[in-house]
Order: structure tokens, then C-alpha cells, then sequence
């Protein structure tokens, strides 16, 4: 390359003369640099080597340190191991220093209570009284089953009894007057002393009565026509016209949609006004209210039931009997239950399942278990006749097939009848939509009697 780029007038082997001096001027430059960087190396080792020495001796000596340290630690693992263990049976020894100290003050004070609390009883300051009672049971509950504070403790369920006797009047005022702030402070009385269910049961027996009162309406408005139809039979009896005055009967069937109304409108009442009142307690205490209710008048509600089954028919209205003196055989022989009797049934079945509706939507917000249990209060007067319900239909579907003519008299001669299996067989055939009728209206009759709250 070099000798295609040189002058035309230079001859070769001067072009080739001076690269060889060049290129022998630059192997000296080259090999002086190397020898002095060689050089510079050499001088750099022993340091490098130095400082390797150094840094392994730091590595030894941190090593060491490092044991050192790791034995320290583990002398003071155990040492602390121990010291934990001693100052944790520490605390349980003060703990039950200060167990024994707060046993030794709740004493005293129990003793101090018990000698003060009829004065609190005589100042009648009720929620004093409360207060009082309630450290009384803590202080008792501290000191355990000691057997010097047995008597104490026997004192305290006698109040208890004495304040929950003092507030039942003041709660049945409030109660039966809609005192709203003083029923409130009742409760907390009551509450404090752990007489909850006290509240319960008296405001049950408070509004228990007016509602009888609804149920008895009945009974009081039969009577009195009773009464009046004896006096106009007399009068009649005496007079010499024929004039005659009729009452008209009640029966239970229709009266009973009308206690339904007014018993669901003075819940509804107390719905509210509880919520006011025991903002805490009125999605329990109303319904409870319904179950003891149905519960009190249940016996009566299924003779009323009963009668009015035998009210649809003439045979058993005369003899003042229902369909259980039939199923029982209290009955003359020939008065079987009748389909009326059933329908009867069904048909008060049927308004109680509006109100149970009704009572449904007003106690929506109590918890489940609670409207279950007020919904089967509800229906628990219709319980004899459900038990008894496989029997009843028995017989009427018995009467019902029986009715059915499958062997039908044929003529075979003058004068002469007798039994043709083929007019059986054509019977039987023509009976079968009658009697799926039959069974398709004892179905309906089951799910409308059975099967509540569709």
C-alpha cells in the first residue's frame, strides 16, 4: 500500500528505506514503554501484596470479634431466659397480691353495703337501691363461695325480690299510662339488678288483660243474646199476640276476622310505642306478648274452633258438637264428618293465615327465631286438628268413593235383576274423573290446611 502512494520521481528502495526506519523507531518506542510499565508493576506488587496481608488480618480479626460477640450473646440468652422466667413468676405473685387485695376491699365493701342497704331502701331511691344491690352481687362474686358471706347472699336475693316488688307498680303506671321516660327508668332498674325477664313478664301481664278482654267479647255478646232470646221467648209466651223478635246469632267464623283486626291494631300500637320506650327490647318483648297471649287462650280458641266446624251442619249444631266429638266417638252412632265440617275448618284456617301474614310484615325486623316462634303461637289452636287431619279426610273420601255406584243392577229376565261384571267394568270406567275429582279437592283441602305462609 505504502509503495503505491509513493512520489513518482522516488525510487523504491528509498520509499522502503525510510519504513524501515520508521518502523524501527517505533519497536523502540514500543519497547521502551513496555520495560517502563513493566517497571511500574513491579514496583506496585510488593504494595498489592501488602495490602492482601492487611485485609486478611482484618478479616481474621473481625472473625474473631464475631465469635466473640456470638458467645456473648448466647451467655446472655440464657441469662435473660431466666431473668424472664423470674420476673413472669414475679407479675403472677403481684397479680394475685392485687387479686387478693381487690378480694379483701370488695369484702369490706360487701360488708359495708350490706350494713347501709336498708337505708338505701328506706330513702326510696330505687335506681340508688339498684346501684347498691348490683355491687353488692359484684363484690359477692369476687369474694366466691366464702362461707361467711352465705347469709349476705341470701339477703341480696331478698332484696332483690323487695325492689322488683317496689317497681311492678310504679312499671304497671307506666306501662298502662304510656309513660315513656319513666318506664325507661324502670327497665334500667331492672336491668341493673339482672331482672330482665321480670320486664317481660309484667309487661305481658299488663297488656295481657285488656286483650282478653277482645277474646271475651264472644263470649259476652252470646250471652247476651242468649239472654235476650229467653226474655223475648218469655214475653212472647205471656203476651196473647203471636209476635215474635229474633236476635241474630253470632257466629264464631264471623267474629273472628274482627278480633284478628282490633288485636293486630292495638300490636301495632305497641310496636310503636315500644320502639320509643325499650328501643332495645321491642322486636322481642311484642312478640312475646302475641305468644303468651295465643298461649292463654289457646284451649279456649280450639273448643271455639271446634264448635264452629259443628255450626255448618245441622245434626252436630243441634248437639253443640264439633268435629273432634266426632273423631273421639262422643257422637250418636251415623254422624260422620261431612265435607262441610272440613271447608269449615279451612275457612278459619284461612283467616288466621291473613293475620299470621299481617302478623308477619309488623314483626319484620325481630330476629328469625322469634317470628318463627310467634308465627307457630299463632297457629297452635289448629295443632289437634292437623294431628288429626289423615283421619278426617279418610273418612270423607271414604263416604265420598262410597257414594259411587260401581255394580250396577242389570236386567236379566222378567222380573229378575242381577249383577253383569261388564256393566261393573263400564261403571268403574265412568267413575274414574269422579273420583280424581274426589282426590283433587282432598289435595286442595290438605295444602289450604297444611301448608301456611305460601
Amino acid at each position: 500500500m505504502a509503495c503505491q502512494n509513493r512520489h513518482p520521481q522516488e525510487t523504491v528502495e528509498k520509499q522502503l528505506v525510510d519504513l524501515e526506519m520508521k518502523l524501527q523507531m517505533m519497536s523502540e518506542e514500543i519497547a521502551a514503554s513496555l520495560e517502563e510499565q513493566s517497571t511500574a508493576a513491579l514496583l506496585r506488587v510488593p504494595r498489592a501484596t501488602r495490602d492482601v496481608i492487611r485485609v486478611r488480618d482484618d478479616a481474621v480479626s473481625l472473625r474473631h470479634s464475631v465469635s466473640s460477640i456470638l458467645l456473648k450473646l448466647k451467655k446472655a440468652e440464657g441469662s435473660s431466659a431466666e431473668s424472664i422466667s423470674a420476673l413472669a413468676k414475679v407479675d403472677i405473685v403481684k397479680q394475685r397480691m392485687e387479686a387478693a387485695y381487690e378480694t379483701l376491699q370488695d369484702a369490706a365493701g360487701l360488708t359495708q353495703l350490706s350494713s347501709t342497704v336498708e337505708d338505701v331502701f328506706a330513702s326510696g331511691d330505687l335506681p340508688k337501691a339498684a346501684e347498691t344491690l348490683a355491687n353488692m352481687r359484684h363484690c359477692l362474686s369476687a369474694v366466691g363461695e366464702v362461707a361467711e358471706f352465705a347469709n349476705i347472699r341470701k339477703q341480696l336475693e331478698v332484696l332483690e325480690d323487695r325492689l322488683d316488688s317496689m317497681v311492678q307498680p310504679r312499671l304497671t303506671d307506666a306501662l298502662s299510662n304510656c309513660k315513656v321516660e319513666v318506664a325507661q327508668d324502670l327497665r334500667g332498674i331492672l336491668i341493673r339488678i339482672g331482672r330482665f325477664k321480670s320486664l317481660e313478664a309484667h309487661y305481658t301481664k299488663v297488656h295481657l288483660k285488656p286483650i282478653r278482654q277482645l277474646w271475651e267479647d264472644f263470649d259476652s255478646k252470646q250471652r247476651t243474646n242468649k239472654l235476650a232470646s229467653e226474655k223475648n221467648e218469655v214475653e212472647r209466651l205471656s203476651s196473647s199476640n203471636d209476635f215474635q223478635s229474633s236476635l241474630p246469632t253470632i257466629s264464631f267464623s264471623s267474629w273472628l276476622p274482627s278480633f284478628y283486626d282490633e288485636l293486630l291494631l292495638y300490636l301495632e300500637q305497641e310496636w310503636k310505642w315500644c320502639m320509643i320506650a325499650f328501643p332495645d327490647d321491642y322486636k322481642t318483648l311484642v312478640p312475646k306478648l302475641l305468644i303468651d297471649t295465643m298461649a292463654s287462650i289457646g284451649s279456649n280458641f280450639v273448643s271455639r274452633i271446634n264448635l264452629a266446624t259443628g255450626d255448618v251442619v245441622a245434626e252436630t249444631k243441634a248437639l253443640a258438637k264439633g268435629i273432634l266429638d266426632i273423631l273421639s266417638g262422643d257422637m250418636q252412632k251415623g254422624i260422620k264428618i261431612q265435607t262441610k265440617h272440613l271447608e269449615a275448618l279451612i275457612e278459619l284456617h284461612n283467616m288466621t293465615g291473613t293475620f299470621a301474614r299481617n302478623v308477619q310484615h309488623l314483626f319484620s325486623e325481630s330476629d328469625l327465631p322469634v317470628l318463627l316462634d310467634t308465627l307457630k303461637a299463632v297457629y297452635l289452636p289448629y295443632e289437634p286438628f292437623k294431628q288429626r287431619y289423615e283421619q278426617m279426610e279418610h273418612v270423607i273420601l271414604s263416604s265420598e268413593i262410597a257414594g259411587v255406584d260401581l255394580r250396577g243392577a242389570v236386567v236379566r229376565g222378567v222380573g229378575a235383576q242381577g249383577i253383569e261384571l261388564s256393566e261393573t267394568v263400564r261403571r268403574m270406567e265412568e267413575s274414574i274423573p269422579q273420583v280424581i275429582l274426589f282426590l283433587n279437592e282432598a289435595v286442595e283441602r290438605c295444602i289450604s290446611l297444611l301448608v301456611v305462609l305460601r
